[in-house]
């Protein structure tokens, strides 16, 4: 056979596996060079030359760096990609690597904390970033991005041999985290995936997940909190594409695990993007402290039609606690299974909630849907006489909806503007209320193939 000038040699192998293509001997799977080549390819650096972003040299240095100057690599850490034998060590020793030694007053990592496709047990907590305090370290690490190469293919499962840990903890120390392309399964219904202590001038402020996705059993997903007697909680936080199974002791995000702590507010601001939430049983958001919310596109499905699960509960405590109160849902397919089930429970008595073209009449047909109260609003939660702004503008709805009060609302009302009532054909089985009316209206609304008549009242 003749052999070409062209023809890919064996001294083009390197010592550690990998072709120059990015691809490891033996074709087994693509390379941390090939990972990385969006990121540090000749075109962007290119790019960045041209803008004048890089000089010469280091243009130099960036042709010549290899993976390790990018990434750190789990399993090249000792990481157990068969999930027999736990990993905890392993995924330290990458994290340590990736901090650049011990965590440093406003450090930013300048790698990447890679997870290989394969299985990976965790029976500790913390084993995916070490706990460290805000509060003992003036400011914070900027800038943390942990990469598999996307859900079901590079899952950490968690099966901690002490009940009621948590998985990893931020406690003020890290913001501008990027979690993406992973699977985490908990096995303990004890177990939190992550708690976020934020406070002013410290860490937690944008985490983002991206394709991520969560199953198994947890008590709780991620709960927001923050230091007694400690005011705007700023934390924001996203999720894009990511979906959420499972099932939930409590709630998969928690806004104020401290109920009882009154100063904390501010819990700013959430956006959960094209998500597919379908959990067993629990709650999907539990709202302790208000805050602004922003849920956009996707399929929401509470799974187990038994259940007395929730989408939206948000409830009020002091008025100390709630200088916000938004939430916000466009273009969301709720799919409501049980006659307990619910879209919404509500105990805010002020702000803005609002539902756009969202859809919970999947099962309408169903015996239990004329029964269902799938919102539910309680105006005399915490100021008898208050309640938010309602607005349903072109939606969809199942059974009718139910508002609480206990005297004339001088504030807050219920709007439904161009809206179909699958289970309905009139205002007043549309809306049911106990106490004193509430303030609504009927605007350009359908019930059962009729349409409803315009109604404002009182």
């Amino acid at each position: 056979m003749t052999t070409h000038a062209d023809d890919t040699h064996a001294d083009d192998t390197h010592a550690d596996g990998k072709h120059d293509d990015g691809v490891e001997a033996g074709g087994r799977r693509p390379g941390r060079r090939a990972l990385l080549a969006g990121m540090t390819g000749a075109g962007a650096l290119a790019g960045s030359i041209a803008l004048g972003t890089r000089g010469a040299s280091a243009a130099s240095a960036a042709a010549t760096a290899g993976p390790a100057d990018y990434v750190v690599d789990v399993v090249a850490k000792g990481a157990d990609a068969t999930g027999r034998t736990p990993s905890d060590d392993a995924f330290r020793r990458a994290a340590l690597e990736l901090l650049g030694g011990a965590p440093k007053t406003g450090y930013t990592p300048k790698k990447v904390l890679l997870v290989p496709p394969g299985t990976y047990l965790l029976t500790q907590p913390d084993s995916l970033l070490p706990i460290t305090h805000g509060t003992d370290n003036p400011g914070v690490i900027d800038g943390i991005s942990i990469s598999g190469y996307g859900k079901r293919l590079s899952r950490i499962v968690y099966a901690p041999a002490t009940p009621d840990t948590v998985f990893w903890t931020n406690d003020g120390r890290y913001k501008n985290i990027r979690l993406s392309g992973l699977t985490f399964e908990g096995r303990d219904a004890t177990a939190t995936f992550n708690l976020a202590l934020s406070g002013v001038g410290k860490g937690v402020q944008d985490t983002w997940y991206t394709d991520v996705e969560w199953h198994g059993t947890w008590k709780a997903g991620i709960v927001l909190d923050g230091p007694a007697g400690t005011s705007n909680l700023n934390s924001e936080m996203g999720w894009d594409h990511c979906q959420i199974s499972g099932s939930y002791a409590d709630a998969f995000l928690v806004m104020g695990g401290k109920p009882t702590e009154n100063q904390q507010d501010q819990f700013l601001n959430y956006w959960f993007r094209d998500c597919k939430v379908e959990f067993q049983s629990g709650i999907f958001v539990r709202n302790e402290r208000g805050g602004s919310m922003n849920f956009i596109g996707g399929s929401y499905i509470i799974v187990d039609e038994n259940s007395t699960g929730t989408f939206f509960k948000l409830n009020a405590n002091s008025p100390r606690n709630d200088s916000v109160m938004r939430l916000y849902a466009q273009g969301i397919r709720f799919e409501v299974r049980g006659k307990d089930h619910k879209v919404i429970d509500s105990a805010w008595y002020k702000g803005t909630i609002t539902f756009v073209s969202c859809d919970d009449t999947a099962n309408s047909f169903k015996a239990f849907a004329t029964d269902a109260t799938a919102h539910v609003y309680r105006f005399n939660a915490v100021n008898p006489s208050r309640g938010p702004m309602i607005r349903y503008q072109d939606c969809a709805l199942l059974g009718s909806h139910h508002v609480t009060t206990s005297t004339a609302t001088t504030a807050g009302k219920l709007l439904y503007d161009g809206c179909r009532f699958a289970d309905a054909s009139t205002a007043a089985t549309a809306l049911r209320w106990s106490g004193p009316a509430p303030w609504y209206e009927f605007r350009d609304c359908l019930g059962e193939g009729v349409r409803i008549p315009d109604t404002k009242a009182p």
